[in-house]
């Protein structure tokens, strides 16, 4: 595999991690956009699509928590209406 193919993956999960959008990622990094989109086409195409859900479980002091699906970014905060998100995660899921 190439050099600049193997950085890839770091570079995705470094995005994933930042919170930041692509675009603002990109700047960050002196990447193209593009570049980018392709990459992690590639490279998502690759990883296996599970549909499985995790349980989550409130830690002993409740803090904020962020949801990132398919690049979108959800941040619920402690008090959240449980109705609300189940709306939005269907608006986000298509249905």
């Amino acid at each position: 595999m190439p050099h600049h193919t193997r950085d890839w993956p770091a570079k995705l999960a470094d995005w994933r991690r930042s919170g930041l959008s692509i675009a603002a990622w990109c700047r960050n990094n002196a990447v193209s956009y593009h570049t980018f989109l392709y990459w992690r086409k590639r490279l998502d195409d690759r990883r296996p699509d599970t549909g499985t859900f995790l349980q989550l479980c409130p830690p002993a002091d409740p803090e904020p928590i962020a949801l990132e699906c398919n690049g979108v970014f959800v941040h619920v905060p402690v008090g959240f209406d449980p109705r609300l998100l189940r709306d939005i995660l269907a608006l986000l899921k298509g249905g």
